[in-house]
C-alpha cells in the first residue's frame, strides 16, 4: 500500500487532468508573442506538450520538463522533453541555455518555488524574458486543481521572481473567461478583469512578464 500511494501518478490515470488543462490555441499565441525574436523557449511543466505542438514556427526550439513520464512521452512528439522531478534535481540545462522561459501553472505545483524560480533564472540568458502564470491565493481557484500546493498574492508573485533575480516588467491577469478563445477576444481578457465583478466571476491567476538583467 506504501509503494502504490508513494508511486507517481501516471499519464493514463491522469487523463481527464490533462484534458482539462490544455492550451489554446489563442493562449499559445498570446504567449509566443511575449517571446518575440526568441529563438530557444524552456517550457517548464510542459504536460503534454501542448506548447510545442502549437508554435508558430518549426523554427523555434522548445525544449519542456515534466515530472509525469507518460505526459513526457507524449510532448515528445512536440517538444525535445525530458522527465525532471523538479523538487529533487535541478533543470538539466547549462546555464543561460534559453532565450524564454514559459513557467505556465508551475510554481504552485512544487515544494519549493524559491529553488525552481532561481533554476529558471541561472538557464535564462541574459535579456531573456520569463513568462509565468500562477495560481491566485483564493480558496475555490487554489483547490479546483487537487495537485497545487499553495495559490499567490500579486505581490508574492513578484517577489518570487524578483527574489531569483528577475526584474519583473509587467502583472496582469489571466482567466477563463467563457467564450473569449472561441470568439477571438483572448488579448482582452486580462482588461475585462480589471472589472471587480468580472475578475470575481472568472479571474484565476495571474501572469507575470519579467527578464533576466543585462543584454543578450
Amino acid at each position: 500500500m506504501e509503494a502504490r500511494s508513494a508511486r507517481k501518478l501516471t499519464l493514463v490515470e491522469k487523463q481527464a487532468y490533462y484534458r482539462a488543462s490544455g492550451m489554446s490555441p489563442a493562449l499559445a499565441r498570446r504567449y509566443f508573442r511575449e517571446f518575440a525574436g526568441a529563438r530557444t523557449i524552456l517550457d517548464v511543466g510542459c504536460g503534454t506538450g501542448d506548447f510545442g505542438r502549437l508554435r508558430p514556427s518549426p523554427g523555434i526550439i522548445i525544449n519542456g520538463v515534466d515530472i509525469d513520464a507518460g505526459a513526457v512521452e507524449r510532448a515528445s512528439r512536440h517538444e525535445r522533453a525530458v522527465r525532471v522531478d523538479l523538487d529533487a534535481s535541478p533543470l538539466p540545462y547549462v546555464d543561460a541555455s534559453f532565450d524564454a522561459v514559459l513557467a505556465k501553472d508551475i510554481f504552485e505545483h512544487v515544494q519549493d518555488p524559491g529553488h525552481l524560480a532561481r533554476e529558471v533564472y541561472r538557464v535564462t540568458r541574459r535579456g531573456g524574458v520569463i513568462v509565468a502564470s500562477v495560481v491566485m491565493a483564493r480558496p475555490q481557484r487554489v483547490w479546483a486543481d487537487y495537485t497545487h500546493l499553495r495559490g499567490f498574492t500579486r505581490e508574492s508573485a513578484r517577489l518570487l521572481l524578483e527574489d531569483a533575480g528577475f526584474a519583473v516588467e509587467a502583472i496582469w491577469r489571466m482567466g477563463g473567461v467563457p467564450l473569449s478563445d472561441r470568439l477571438g477576444f483572448m488579448d482582452l481578457v486580462p482588461h475585462l478583469l480589471r472589472v471587480p465583478l468580472f475578475d470575481a466571476l472568472w479571474g484565476s491567476s495571474w501572469e507575470l512578464r519579467a527578464r533576466k538583467g543585462g543584454v543578450a
